[in-house]
């Protein structure tokens, strides 16, 4: 199943001014195989914008950056640990103003082995995952939950915001086992989204964009109730240092006034 969520908001008003101010565009679905899943994304791409190089350049206009992990070396890869800021570097090919933090029980994080290198790939479960853009795949290690934080992908220490972030998933196969929650440079949530369920070994999307760079942090939970779940791209909106974001519309208040109900519309059409 695909589907193109064009406003999606519950009780947006009760999750602070700039839930009820921005309403995300969701693009969900699933599919068997990377060609069935790629339409999609592909979307998901074109509204975020063109790629840009990742290159440490200070501010960049709009457009995306993206993850597909193969530019990581076999020395961050199984059997060793992958450190979650290893893409928050200020030089290429490293530049990607992204960086995972453990949560929760979560003690770090592993990328799959490629072919050839003297470890199984796919953690040694070819029939749980599969890879969309091959070969590397990622997960947290000892838990299910991780943060997601955006940085200037010139400036390692300073925090940026983005208009958005998706993720393809892989063995998603128990229902509300894998969600994802976005947050504001002040911690108010703006949104959370399950993740669509799928067969075994199959693939699963999820991604949000705002109208504006609002969005500081992402939590994602991949795989409650044992269910073991992996990921493979990430795309995100281009990281914007917060002094360059534009404050949220007042018109927040009006929407507060309303009950903080709105309906969510829902665009549903399956995968071609």
């Amino acid at each position: 199943m695909r589907s193109i969520i064009l406003a999606a908001v519950a009780a947006a008003a009760l999750a602070g001014p700039a839930a009820a101010t921005h309403i995300p565009a969701v693009f969900s679905g699933t599919a068997a195989d990377p060609d069935g899943l790629r339409p999609l994304v592909d979307e998901f791409r074109d509204a975020l914008g063109p790629l840009n190089a990742p290159q440490p350049l200070n501010v960049i206009s709009g457009g995306r950056r993206q993850i597909d992990w193969d530019a990581a070396p076999d020395f961050v890869s199984d059997p060793n640990p992958f450190p979650g800021d290893f893409f928050n570097f200020p030089a290429f090919p490293r530049a990607r103003g992204i960086e995972f933090r453990e949560t929760g029980s979560t003690t770090g994080f592993e990328l799959s082995a490629n072919e050839g290198s003297g470890t199984p790939p796919l953690f040694d479960l070819d029939t749980d995952f599969q890879a969309f853009s091959p070969q590397r795949i990622f997960r947290p290690v000892g838990g299910d939950t991780f943060d997601v934080l955006f940085f200037n992908p010139a400036k390692p220490d300073e925090r940026a915001t983005s208009t958005g972030l998706g993720v393809v998933f892989t063995d998603v196969e128990q229902e509300f086992s894998t969600f994802m929650e976005f947050f504001d440079a002040d911690g108010d949530l703006l949104a959370s989204e399950f993740v669509e369920t799928a067969g075994d070994t199959e693939l699963s999307f999820l991604g949000l964009i705002y109208d504006a760079p609002i969005v500081s942090r992402v939590s994602i939970t991949a795989g409650l109730f044992g269910d073991n779940v992996a990921m493979d791209d990430f795309i995100f909106g281009e990281p914007t240092p917060s002094q360059n974001v534009p404050l949220p519309a007042a018109g927040w208040m009006l929407m507060a006034g309303l009950g903080g109900l709105v309906a969510a519309r829902r665009a549903r059409r399956p995968v071609a």
